[in-house]
């Protein structure tokens, strides 16, 4: 290599690195303190909500974010990971509405396992792109701590079963399968929403949905 080439080659290195210098600082000043991991889960939502959750690709969650093709894996190792930190925030806003809507009817115990089945539908029609993620078919986002997050939402529905049981309010029967039963029903209805099968969701419909639990279930 001549010595002319040489030259214009250190040039071009540092012009690059000056420009990612450049790139690197201004996504540090833009996404301080965290906000460019939310940023990124953000732009992961916006685009499955446009495109579904196959096509998500963490190259264009970068450019829709705003920032270089390498910012993401700062805090997602893959697209899995991302699909991950998405599920998991899904869950932990379900978990907390959840135990909201409980805190408002501490002594009722049909109320709160009622309640256990419209936090679900609610969430789902709110958030559908959370909701398609936190149960996304042949997806393979799993992580220890979604497992966890999973299995706690779950343990809510299935302690409401059995504190109902144990108050002679929902029949004997295997407290998991009553679980497994209430929530399929539940999320059925929440997946036919957000597909669009059930046009005009209605407060009385869902109602009639979680209500309808009860029936099925209780003590004869």
């Amino acid at each position: 290599m001549c010595l002319r080439t040489r030259i214009n080659v250190d040039i071009d290195n540092i012009k690059h690195a000056a420009r990612m210098k450049d790139t690197l600082k201004k996504e540090n000043t833009t996404y301080h303190h965290g906000n460019l991991r939310k940023a990124l889960i953000d732009a992961a939502l916006a685009m499955i909500a446009e495109n579904g959750v196959k096509s998500l690709s963490i190259r264009e969650v970068a450019k829709k974010a705003g920032v270089s093709h390498s910012a993401p894996y700062r805090h997602f190792k893959d697209k899995d990971d991302l699909l991950s930190a998405v599920a998991i925030e899904g869950f932990d806003m379900v978990i907390q509405d959840t135990f909201r809507r409980f805190d408002r009817n501490k002594d009722d115990l049909l109320t709160r396992f009622q309640e256990s089945g419209l936090a679900y539908i609610d969430f789902a029609t709110a958030y559908p792109s959370h909701y398609r993620v936190m149960f996304a078919s042949g997806e393979h986002h799993t992580s220890p701590a979604l497992d966890e997050r999973s299995r706690e939402a779950f343990m809510i529905l299935y302690t409401c079963i059995a504190e109902c049981q144990s108050n002679n309010l929902i029949r004997p029967h295997d407290t998991f399968e009553l679980a497994m039963a209430a929530w399929s029903i539940v999320h059925g209805y929440a997946m036919l929403v957000i597909d669009g099968f059930i046009k005009d969701p209605s407060d009385h419909l869902k109602n009639v949905i979680t209500r309808s639990l009860y029936f099925g279930l209780k003590y004869e």
